[in-house]
């Protein structure tokens, strides 16, 4: 038999809990406001701004709602895009370990681990890569989410690909297109990642002209999300260039090549892995207008500029097993 019992709550601790809920949520809602001010920077390619809003939030918010795993993340995001690894890796497992668990943060876990596998692939690691966006996978899978389902097989298609799995890529690829179809809207980033690999696959096949609709798609997706100052819509150019450039149209091609390397520069600097793609573009686009000698002499300089990144960011990772549990 279990007994009852008679609580007795004064009127003053009534008033506080009230305050108190009042002022939690008031602090919630401001959250969720600078967030998203923040989002809208990072979409704009603000980077700088961004993380005047994220940095103070990351240190100050609290460890008991989704919205704290969303700023983790979004810092996680930027420091990635400005080739800042150590601290996204930092951000990423914040998110991890803050999400693990907890039923009603589950999409942002989802996302934390996508997003650790995205730098992992980033530091030439697709092995690791792959193995936490399985784990996403299964999350996603769980909560039958599609668009997140489409996203991840799409990001184990960049990851097999760095693989050189291009029997495998196909398959997740066919996946990602089949998942887009069940979703009931899917944003312009993840159509333009989908297109961009399908574009990949297609020049593997030596279909340059199938490649270039498939890179044109992925630019003005971007174009629409990001506009013309973020690195996501100077890649795009850089696709498209290079696939003009091997269908013959070698001066178009190097001009969208350059004016991709403009925006990626100016957006995040020349430190960082989408610059160093985008040089080595360049370079083949170069060599596609006769400029043979520079070319190599900007592939040499560039792939110098790989390995000194490489190295000088290579021995400070240590994933967290909380990622695999």
């Amino acid at each position: 038999m279990t007994s009852g019992r008679h609580t007795y709550i004064r009127p003053i601790s009534i008033l506080i809990s009230v305050v108190l809920s009042f002022q939690l949520l008031h602090a919630q809602s401001d959250i969720l406001a600078r967030l998203h001010d923040a989002e809208e920077l990072w979409n704009k390619g603000e980077y700088g701004q961004a993380l005047g809003i994220l940095e103070p939030l990351a240190r100050s918010s609290g460890s008991e709602s989704p919205e704290s795993g969303r700023v983790w993340i979004l810092l996680g995001s930027i420091y990635q895009d400005l080739g800042r690894f150590p601290e996204a890796q930092r951000a990423y497992q914040s998110a991890i370990s803050l999400c693990k668990g907890q039923p009603d943060m589950q999409r942002e876990e989802e996302v934390a681990l996508d997003n650790l596998g995205s730098l992992y692939l980033d530091m030439g690691q697709p092995e690791m890569s792959k193995r936490l966006r399985q784990q996403a996978l299964r999350l996603a899978e769980g909560a039958g989410d599609h668009v997140a389902m489409a996203r991840l097989y799409n990001n184990l298609t960049a990851a097999t690909l760095q693989q050189n799995g291009v029997k495998e890529a196909r398959k997740c690829l066919g996946r990602a297109f089949a998942e887009i179809k069940l979703a009931p809207k899917v944003g312009a980033d993840d159509l333009a990642a989908i297109n961009s690999n399908a574009g990949w696959l297609s020049a593997h096949d030596h279909d340059y002209e199938q490649a270039s609709k498939y890179y044109e798609a992925a630019l003005q997706s971007w174009i629409e999300q990001h506009g013309m100052n973020h690195q996501l819509t100077g890649w795009g150019f850089v696709l498209r260039g290079r696939a003009r450039a091997r269908m013959g149209n070698a001066s178009q091609g190097l001009e969208d090549v350059k004016m991709g390397l403009a925006i990626i520069e100016k957006a995040v600097g020349t430190r960082v892995p989408i610059y160093f793609g985008a040089r080595l573009a360049y370079a083949d686009a170069l060599s596609a207008t006769g400029s043979k000698k520079e070319a190599r002499e900007i592939r040499s300089t560039t792939k110098r500029s790989i390995e000194s990144f490489m190295h000088s960011t290579s021995s400070v990772y240590t994933i967290s097993a909380d990622a695999f549990r």
